[in-house]
């Protein structure tokens, strides 16, 4: 019996892992759902939503709430959404400083970009960022790109327009250049800043082109709005995706599981409940003397050795001689301030390392103890590794 083959025709964007970038459907908040009076110095950077930070360049002024919302675009052209991003001022800046700038951001790692297909030292090449936005504040705004690897970085600014309280889908086409570098590691790679204001010696970029940011650091042209300006004012952001090609695609969809393992990399947090009679338990050992090591190993690989802070009670335990000491939101313990001693070979696991006498511990060489987490409401134990 003759038979014949029947090829599938290639769908584009059934391409899997295309989006560069990650937790764009704002699903994941390890952190926090929301955190208030984020400002300068003050929960700068990544607070609560996963691979997302809001930072005050400049030492620029203003607050803000940033949480996790359920306003979602009701247009389901490029994919569903269900959760978004949300900033909202409750400070407000109504002049901001020459060099001050208000962003959000996420950082794709070098190497990521390095081996995702784009021939980014051709200007033929392309790549596409999609996203959904809405403000109260209509007016137009900017998105800047920025490549950490080149020689004395190089930027590229475009802008987009929105119209007060409606969703708008943008879409932005960046082209290579000659002068682009991304290298094959872990390190900054494209950083992909939402500007939200930015003042008047850092915003006479040109748009549309890439440039050497030189001692002037544009980051949007004359044009962008001061979101600030109000505490009247909100933004949202969802269905971000980075991806190789020259046209948007619909969002790609990745299931929780899937998309909370590739934050991991850059942060987790061992959350805990109401329940005070339970507790993480992580092994560790002196090797004689006063120092004491405690290994903990990592659900998944983490970009680089991460910082260890704790909201919450720790305590160490010598486990022959029983005694023990402890300390609440802080790894210092018994006047010792541990160091981490960075990852294994395969990026799984740290080392917190008491080199000193413990005031309270009795130093035994060569036995047994115990490092305890104390499982309470809001209490947590944070791995950052982000870039």
């Amino acid at each position: 019996m003759s038979q014949t083959k029947v090829e599938a025709p290639f769908v584009e964007n059934n391409r899997p892992f295309r989006n560069l970038i990650i937790n764009g459907d704002m699903q994941v908040a390890q952190r926090a759902t929301s955190t208030t009076g984020v400002a300068n110095d003050s929960d700068e950077g990544y607070n609560s939503l996963d691979r997302f930070g809001l930072y005050y360049y400049g030492n620029e002024g203003g607050a803000a709430t940033m949480s996790q919302d359920t306003t979602v675009p009701s247009d389901t052209s490029y994919g569903v959404q269900k959760q978004s991003l949300k900033v909202d001022v409750t400070t407000a800046d109504t002049s901001i400083g020459a060099t001050g700038i208000i962003a959000l951001k996420q950082t794709v790692e070098a190497q990521y970009i390095h081996h995702s297909g784009w021939d980014f030292t051709s200007s033929s090449s392309k790549i596409t960022l999609s996203f959904w936005a809405r403000s109260v504040k209509a007016g137009t705004y900017c998105v800047l790109f920025r490549d950490h690897d080149a020689s004395g970085e190089r930027y590229f600014v475009k802008e987009y327009t929105l119209v007060a309280n409606t969703w708008k889908h943008v879409e932005m086409v960046v082209p290579g250049d000659s002068n682009l570098v991304f290298n094959a590691d872990n390190g900054e790679g494209l950083e992909v800043r939402w500007i939200l204001a930015a003042g008047d010696d850092r915003n006479d970029a040109t748009a549309d082109t890439w440039f050497a940011p030189g001692s002037a650091y544009e980051n949007s042209t004359s044009n962008q709005v001061n979101f600030y300006d109000s505490t009247s004012n909100n933004f949202f952001l969802t269905g971000v995706q980075l991806e190789v090609g020259d046209q948007a695609t619909n969002f790609e969809h990745l299931p929780r599981d899937v998309q909370l393992d590739r934050c991991m990399r850059y942060c987790y947090v061992h959350n805990n409940d109401a329940d005070s009679s339970q507790a993480l338990i992580f092994p560790g050992a002196s090797r004689g003397g006063t120092n004491k090591y405690f290994y903990i190993q990592h659900p998944r690989p983490m970009r680089d050795t991460p910082s260890v802070t704790v909201s919450g009670e720790i305590r160490i335990i010598n486990c022959t001689a029983g005694d023990q000491a402890d300390a609440d939101d802080t790894l210092a313990i018994g006047g010792v301030t541990p160091s981490i001693q960075g990852q294994n070979a395969n990026e799984k696991g740290v080392t917190i390392a008491y080199t000193g006498a413990v005031s309270g511990i009795t130093d035994t060489a060569n036995t047994g103890y115990m490092m305890m987490f104390i499982k309470e409401t809001d209490n947590k134990l944070t791995f950052d590794a982000e870039l």
